[in-house]
């Protein structure tokens, strides 16, 4: 894979978690009062994968960016897995 089309990936990772997080910060704006531990992790593992856009900042070596693509990847499946927990388990309906 070259080094551009490891940008776009890295791209388009960054738009889906913008959105997730548009969406849990939404969903918190709804139900402000303590949320679970869950739903926290949720949030905060959205918001570094979403506010950390390596494409634009660094030029280095394939390798360097498809591991941030691939940690990228693993922290939104943290943020996926939480957030399901927080709506199955947690979550009042």
């Amino acid at each position: 894979m070259d080094t551009q089309q490891i940008r776009d990936r890295l791209t388009a990772l960054n738009t889906k978690a913008y959105y997730l997080l548009v969406a849990l910060s939404f969903i918190f704006a709804l139900h402000p009062q303590n949320p679970p531990l869950s739903f926290k992790l949720a949030l905060t593992l959205t918001a570094i994968v979403a506010v950390l856009p390596v494409q634009d900042y660094f030029y280095g070596s394939d390798s360097w960016l498809n591991s941030m693509r691939i940690l990228k990847v693993i922290l939104l499946t943290m943020a996926l897995v939480c957030t399901l927990w927080w709506t199955w388990f947690t979550a009042k309906s």
